[in-house]
């Protein structure tokens, strides 16, 4: 006996329905019955407010307790359950996706409801740990952003932006949102919020207690960059000279000041303020912040075309600052050929001969441009074979034998070595040693002693083979 239809009740068929199907069903049943269609448009127009943020928190926690990871994964040492963080971001990327098809059709206030709702809730949720690629971070990050795009683009009214300050105001205070963003900060929204007196001055109070409450200099930085910022966004320039003036310790706002006085061409004042920011640097143990001041002063001396100052500011940063090969067209065009054998010699001996894997490349590259390859060998020899073997062609007319000699040393060190690398290594070494005069004779005694003594080396027969 078949079963009425009026013993189904509809959320049966809905729990098991074809979501296609009924996509296709209301389109189809809307065409022909408008009524029904216009009900459907009222009740779920884009336009429509939900019942509120709780559904959508509700919505990113189940995208985390959905997409569980048992203690049976690469993540078994961090706990009994974590988070599949790409489908956990899948998830979450819905919503985003709802929160653009609501800006579309302007209903900006659900926008701002899924966003706020996703830059709650994540951060209580989430743990580095189960994120490892940052899957769940950049969606955190893409909630902000959705944020500051309707503030840049003025879409929200006096009323929305205000009640968004307010949420604002209170939500960038707690600590839970430090180390959630990627890329982002929720800080990122504060330059915005400036459209009336009472919005400025409570974003500046805002900021004055983050200058309070901060831990450490890089963050009582970032804050009083923020307080200046948002002044200038909202045309108080003398206000915010004043903060630059209060906060010169800081290399940030100092580097404002400096600017300004380059702009006005006060470059005295400019030095003077950059020398401070040296002294500073240097007490505080920041030597690169100190390379970058100079780096600044030396463009000040070649616009004053202060040919001493120009000469001891890259003599300085060649020797002691972050990329020597910068700074030595300046030395080689401002240093009298009268005097650059001298320079150079000073230049070279400060110089560090090691670089990554082997010799100084620039160290080397230098002693090349000058022919001075007892220098140059002195500097491969006392680093590696590899870098004997980088600048061969070099060397060789002068050093043949003290290469080879090298050379065959380092293959019979090589040798002994049951591993790959060192196979590859033997190899290589002795098809340079037959480019040297009685080397193939050399080689191929070599040859037979490694193939007698080690033909058990699979591999090492193998390298030898191409020999």
């Amino acid at each position: 006996m078949k079963p009425s239809n009026n013993n189904i009740q509809p959320k049966e068929i809905l729990k098991y329905i074809n979501t296609d199907d009924l996509h296709q069903f209301i389109i189809n049943y809307g065409a022909k019955h408008p009524e029904f269609m216009e009900k459907f448009m009222a009740h779920f127009s884009p336009k429509q407010v939900s019942a509120g943020k709780k559904d959508y928190a509700g919505s990113i926690l189940n995208a985390f307790g959905s997409n569980t990871l048992s203690s049976g994964n690469r993540y078994r040492d961090y706990g009994d359950y974590g988070f599949d963080a790409l489908s956990v971001a899948e998830d979450l990327k819905l919503l985003l996706d709802k929160a653009a098809y609501f800006i579309k059709h302007k209903n900006y206030e659900e926008a701002i409801l899924i966003c706020t709702a996703m830059i709650e809730t994540i951060p209580g949720e989430w743990e580095p740990d189960f994120d490892y690629d940052g899957d769940v971070q950049v969606m955190y990050d893409e909630a902000i952003d959705t944020l500051q795009e309707m503030l840049e683009q003025k879409l929200l009214s006096p009323a929305q932006k205000e009640a968004l300050f307010n949420w604002y105001s209170k939500e960038h205070k707690n600590e839970k949102h430090r180390y959630v963003g990627l890329n982002t900060d929720l800080k990122a929204l504060e330059e915005f919020f400036a459209d009336t007196p009472e919005m400025l001055d409570q974003n500046i109070k805002n900021i004055d207690e983050r200058i309070l409450s901060a831990t450490d200099d890089y963050d009582r930085q970032r804050a009083a960059m923020d307080k200046i910022r948002l002044l200038q966004n909202a045309e108080f320039g003398k206000e915010a000279e004043t903060v630059i003036s209060q906060y010169l310790v800081f290399s940030d706002v100092r580097k404002l000041r400096v600017e300004k006085l380059l702009h006005e061409k006060q470059y005295e004042q400019a030095i003077d303020l950059i020398k401070d920011g040296i002294k500073i640097a240097v007490s505080n143990d920041h030597p690169g912040t100190a390379s970058d001041w100079k780096d600044k002063l030396l463009d000040i001396y070649l616009l004053q075309k202060n040919t001493t100052k120009i000469i001891s500011t890259a003599e300085d940063l060649f020797i002691n600052g972050r990329d020597s090969r910068k700074y030595y067209p300046v030395l080689k065009k401002h240093i009298t050929p009268a005097e650059w054998p001298v320079a150079l010699q000073h230049l070279l001996t400060n110089m560090k001969d090691s670089g990554w894997g082997g010799v100084n490349d620039f160290k080397a590259e230098i002693l090349i441009e000058h022919k001075m390859w007892e220098a140059l060998f002195t500097l491969c020899k006392k680093a590696n074979v590899e870098s004997l073997e980088k600048y061969e062609k070099y060397l060789k007319p002068y050093y043949a034998k003290e290469i080879f000699d090298a050379y065959f040393n380092y293959a019979e060190k090589q040798a002994l070595i049951t591993d790959k690398q060192a196979y590859s290594n033997v190899g290589r070494v002795l098809k340079k040693m037959k480019g040297y005069e009685g080397g193939k004779e050399v080689v191929s005694k070599l040859l037979l002693k490694y193939r007698e003594l080690y033909k058990r080396r699979k591999n090492m027969m193998g390298e030898l083979k191409g020999v």
